[in-house]
């Protein structure tokens, strides 16, 4: 994606959580001049912005804006520690979950995709535009299940689907996912409204726990036709954990 492209998303994210009452951290505005020595906890877990397209070039109908709030300290492989971790002078005890925003744009999907190292999620549906999940088993890391019936809960009440069958949330719900439940997200409504989420989950290696069964996602790097207005979670410089 472009750069210029990278900052638009993000800033209609931060104006969405404006528009919707949802209050973000001050940091998340700041240039990537701006993240000084008081900012080494931020660089350390790996905290801020993402803007996922899956390397399909089509971020309008197939993409979103991920806000990593809360995260474990990482090895050189992108493994959660499990120990008490020094970095760069600083201590930080172990994290075993994660939490994270979700701004999907009106229309749009994240493809199907399932975890195996992350066991569980809730996702809450905090503002906007309802959300629809579609919900399959995985068979292999290349295959769903078309014949196994799918029980999901949302706010603890448990929903008996269909192989491939869907629940629709509106704000204010939270549906629970098991880690090898695949799921498409896509976002519902009148077409005109966005929405966001709210993920919580057990600790995971994000670089390598997003199975994709349809589509093989691919890393590019960013186009740069301008200077960054806002700073990148891939884009910290971050020292070795000891």
């Amino acid at each position: 994606m472009k750069r210029t492209e990278i900052d638009a998303a993000i800033a209609r994210a931060i104006s969405n959580a404006e528009t919707f009452g949802v209050a973000l951290p001050k940091w998340v505005a700041w240039a990537p001049e701006e993240f000084g020595a008081n900012a080494d906890g931020i660089r350390a877990q790996r905290l801020g912005w993402k803007v996922v397209d899956f390397g399909l070039g089509d971020f309008e109908h197939c993409g979103l804006v991920v806000l990593s709030l809360c995260a474990p300290i990482s090895d050189a492989a992108g493994e959660p520690v499990t120990a008490l971790t020094r970095v760069d002078g600083h201590d930080y005890p172990v994290t075993q979950f994660s939490r994270k925003y979700l701004f999907v744009q009106a229309g749009a999907t994240e493809p199907h995709h399932f975890h195996r190292q992350k066991t569980r999620k809730e996702v809450t549906v905090v503002a906007g535009a309802p959300v629809r999940f579609e919900l399959a088993w995985a068979d292999s890391d290349t295959a769903l299940s078309s014949t196994r019936p799918v029980d999901v809960q949302v706010d603890g009440i448990t929903h008996h689907l269909p192989a491939d069958g869907s629940v629709t949330l509106y704000p204010g719900e939270t549906i629970t996912l098991p880690g090898d439940l695949s799921h498409i997200i896509q976002v519902m409504g009148d077409g005109k409204t966005d929405t966001i989420m709210l993920e919580t989950s057990t600790a995971n290696n994000d670089g390598r726990d997003n199975i994709f069964p349809f589509i093989t996602p691919t890393a590019k790097p960013v186009e740069e036709d301008a200077k960054p207005r806002y700073q990148l979670l891939d884009e910290h410089t971050v020292p070795a954990a000891k």
